[in-house]
């Protein structure tokens, strides 16, 4: 066993914990399993164009896991360039928005390792959690892989966390306008639905934590009653959601910004106004 085939295995122990812990109910029987190539993939369970690095094969209730592939995902995001480092966080780019992770070290080759490997497994644990409890589609897997990554992760004590939630909702937007309609996750597209749930959750978590918690302590959001309500949305219905969450949290960042500008021209006017000239201060 290598030390990808540890990860893989630390991110499905460490996320079945962790939605224990939180009253998530997981499978009893749910198993991992990790393949070389897709070619081992065919002689064990058959040709499956739709796999790409993971599935959750809900009747032998198994996450499939191909390590050859999830090894190109990894170096690419390792060789990207276009990586955001801001303070102690550094942004990769997956379902076609930036997720944010946590430099505890300064290996940046083995965070990101860990990062692709929890959001990928998560993601198909997802599946497994969804088809349990109902709801079970891309989006609602998506939400619920970036929901769980960050929360296991704990970024909503990190400031510069948000700053990069706030790039997602420019992001999210443009995927919602179709402002470039070539892009694969823009509405309509093929991975739309990948980055639809990731959007909501970004926005959600965004409301929740940025917004309404203050102390940054402890999160604001009951991940447990979050997730249960996944299975009230529907696959015709997370367009709409996701779209309408998206543009009042939008109306809502551009109406702050204005305001922290208005506040801080007046805070520099209030300054000024009551700073005692010094021709005023010397005749005293």
């Amino acid at each position: 066993m290598d030390e990808l085939d540890n990860s893989i295995k630390n991110s499905f122990d460490g996320t079945i914990e962790y939605l224990k812990k939180n009253n998530i109910q997981v499978e009893e029987k749910l198993s991992l399993v990790i393949l070389e190539s897709y070619e081992e993939y065919q002689q064990k369970y058959g040709t499956n164009s739709r796999i790409h690095v993971g599935e959750y094969d809900r009747m032998r209730k198994e996450i499939h896991i191909i390590k050859n592939r999830l090894k190109d995902v990894i170096n690419r995001d390792i060789n990207d360039l276009n990586k955001i480092f801001i303070g102690n966080i550094v942004s990769i780019y997956h379902n076609g928005i930036l997720w944010p992770v946590y430099k505890n070290d300064n290996d940046i080759e083995k965070i990101i390792t860990k990062a692709v490997t929890d959001s990928i497994v998560t993601h198909e644990i997802g599946h497994a959690i969804l088809h349990f409890i109902g709801g079970n589609s891309e989006w609602s897997a998506s939400f619920f892989e970036f929901l769980v990554y960050f929360y296991k992760n704990e970024l909503y004590k990190y400031p510069e966390v948000y700053e990069i939630m706030e790039e997602n909702v420019e992001i999210c937007e443009e995927y919602i306008k179709k402002e470039n309609p070539s892009s694969p996750y823009s509405l309509g597209s093929r991975l739309a639905p990948y980055s639809f749930g990731s959007c909501f959750a970004n926005d959600i978590i965004y409301v929740h934590e940025k917004i309404l918690n203050k102390d940054k302590q402890s999160p604001k959001l009951n991940i447990k009653d979050m997730i249960e309500k996944l299975k009230f949305f529907s696959k015709d219905y997370y367009v709409e959601i996701t779209k309408t969450f998206n543009e009042i949290l939008t109306d809502y960042m551009t109406v702050a910004k204005t305001l922290n500008a208005k506040y801080t021209m007046l805070s520099w006017i209030t300054n000024c106004l009551l700073e005692k000239p010094p021709n005023m201060t010397n005749n005293i």
